[in-house]
This record gives structure tokens, C-alpha cells and sequence, in this order.
């Protein structure tokens, strides 16, 4: 999965063996599975060339059974990225330069995730994987948090300050 520019969608790609159709799912509130709406859907053969497919339902492609890889672009909201698979796979998410996973009071990457930087692109790996969890930031974000924090500090400066005057001219 590759997170585009902007960080508002992502391309995602699936190598399936021996399949048939592929259904597309994104984990809803209580971890249930949700449709996911994905659009510029394309299924390559092991040669690589595209194969044809039909639209089985809203969320599911069919196509001749072998080994395909299926690539589709799909939305992220609230830069929160949400993979569920039906079975323990290795995925691999990367984040354009720009994007931040660090500061644990603004990213989250989920269980057994390892993450890395290649140039300026962030990469996380995860070897057996079913659910994935990617909550990424932009600088602008910690910039925010920076600027609040510090108010806060301020504040309590500010507030204590009296406070602990009054108590220092009351001790003998």
C-alpha cells in the first residue's frame, strides 16, 4: 500500500494466488467489515499484462481463475489508514516524505509493525498481518501540538505563580 501525495488516498495492490474474485473491505467502527469504495480498479496476470473483469457487486471483482495481482486506489479519512484481510498476510505501507509516524500523541502504527525510513519515504512492514492500524501526521500537525502545549505551560506558569507566592509570605 502506498499512500499518495496529500495523504488522502492510498494504491493499494494485492498479489492473489489461485483466485477468482476479490472482495474489497475496510474494518467499520467495532472492527466489522465495511465495504470499501475503491475506484481505478485494474487485475494483472502473472505476466503482468491487465486481465479483464467483471463487477460482481459493489465491492467485489470477478475474473478468471489463476494468479493476479489486483491494484485499486482507495480514500483514507482522517490520515487513519485501516487494512483488513482475511488472512495473515505481509503488508507493507509507505508514506510519502512529508508524512510522520514518531510522536506517539499523533501516530500510531499497530501491533508487530516495524517501521523504517528509505530516503525521505517512511516504510512499515508487518510479516503476519490480518489488521493493519496506520495513523500518520504532517509537520503542521506536531507544529499544532507544539503551539498547545506550550499555551498550556503558560497557563499553568501563570496560575501557580500566585499560588505559590501566597504560600512562601504565609511559611515562617
Amino acid at each position: 500500500m502506498t499512500v499518495l501525495p496529500g495523504g488522502e488516498a492510498y494504491l493499494g495492490e494485492v498479489a492473489l494466488t489461485d483466485a477468482q474474485e476479490y472482495a474489497f473491505w475496510e474494518a467499520g467502527m467495532l472492527g466489522e467489515r465495511v465495504p470499501l469504495e475503491v475506484k481505478n480498479v485494474t487485475v494483472s496476470g502473472e505476466n503482468g499484462e491487465n486481465c479483464t473483469y467483471t463487477q460482481k457487486d459493489r465491492n467485489t471483482v470477478a475474473f478468471a481463475e489463476g494468479n493476479v495481482t489486483v491494484r485499486y486506489e482507495a480514500g483514507i479519512a482522517q490520515k487513519n489508514l485501516q487494512i483488513l484481510l482475511d488472512e495473515p498476510s505481509a503488508i507493507t505501507v509507505v508514506l510519502p516524505g512529508g508524512f510522520y509516524v514518531q510522536n506517539p500523541l499523533l501516530g500510531r502504527v499497530s501491533e508487530g509493525g516495524t517501521v523504517s525510513q528509505e530516503g525521505n519515504e517512511t516504510a512499515i512492514h508487518w510479516d503476519r498481518a490480518r489488521f493493519v492500524e496506520v495513523h500518520f501526521y504532517d509537520p503542521e500537525q506536531e507544529h499544532l501540538l507544539l503551539i498547545f502545549g506550550a499555551v498550556w505551560v503558560t497557563v499553568a506558569a501563570v496560575l501557580l505563580a500566585p499560588f505559590l507566592m501566597m504560600r512562601r509570605r504565609q511559611d515562617p
